[in-house]
């Protein structure tokens, strides 16, 4: 929003879903943020009997305004040395100031021109598949972290070696309204050498122009042994997906 014309007209736009994609009835108020330029990450954490463990930080691609969709993600993320530790140090701090323990967080931060900035705590594992993500790269099991928190439990977060060094994960975001009809490249692409996972939505499903994420028509993940390479496998992958979709 750049001026009170368009304040006024996401006002009720953004009123005009009473309820979420789950369901879920929607407290009928907005929130204003800042908006905040540099790269995404989300900082994943468990934190038990008054200390907080770092599992890692998972790095973000983003789409433009004005949605912003989260286009995918990899783990762990491709920042210099600094920015992990700046980004872990505002996530831990954040939790302690929240007085958060026995759970399993999901710390989002905006890296800007001005040094790391909080963009929300979630108190819950992360979505979007990045729990996959870590367990593929590090053998750990955050949900099995979250039930064992919960319970009262030490979690066991010893790591083993799974042979990748970095797993990545890239959503199919339709820019067409309409039909889906087909998704070409889709044989090509399971079997692709590092492929993980491999999602995709059946024909017929009704699709919408992407203004959210929680229009995407699938994924795909992928790991790299290597390094740090898991993110460009997989856009060279999406690349390779061409839906077909019948344009309303």
């Amino acid at each position: 929003v750049d001026d009170e014309r368009e304040l006024a007209d996401a006002c009720p736009a953004i009123a005009d879903f009473p309820v979420n994609a789950r369901g879920q009835v929607r407290a009928p108020v907005l929130l204003l943020e800042e908006l905040l330029d540099g790269p995404e990450v989300s900082v994943e954490t468990v934190s038990f009997d008054g200390t907080t463990h770092v599992v890692g930080v998972t790095d973000k691609s983003v789409g433009g305004a004005p949605a912003f969709i989260e286009t995918g993600h990899m783990f762990p993320a491709a920042l210099a040395p600094g920015d992990t530790e700046a980004a872990q140090d505002t996530a831990t701090q954040a939790i302690k100031a929240l007085g958060l323990d026995s759970v399993v967080a999901h710390t989002e931060i905006k890296l800007t021109a001005a040094g790391p900035r909080l963009v929300e705590v979630n108190p819950r594992p992360a979505g979007n598949r990045i729990n996959e993500l870590i367990r593929h790269v590090t053998g750990l099991d955050l949900a099995a972290a979250c039930v064992d928190v919960a319970l009262g439990r030490a979690p066991d977060l010893r790591r083993s070696d799974t042979g990748l060094r970095s797993a990545a994960v890239g959503f199919l975001v339709p820019d067409t309204a309409g039909t889906l009809e087909s998704i070409d490249g889709c044989d090509q692409v399971r079997d692709a050498q590092g492929v993980l996972e491999v999602q995709l939505a059946e024909p017929g499903r009704a699709v919408k122009a992407a203004g959210s994420n929680n229009e995407y028509l699938g994924h795909v993940m992928a790991g790299d042994a290597e390094g740090l390479g898991a993110r460009a496998r997989v856009e060279s992958l999406l690349s390779g997906l061409r839906p077909r979709v019948n344009a309303r």
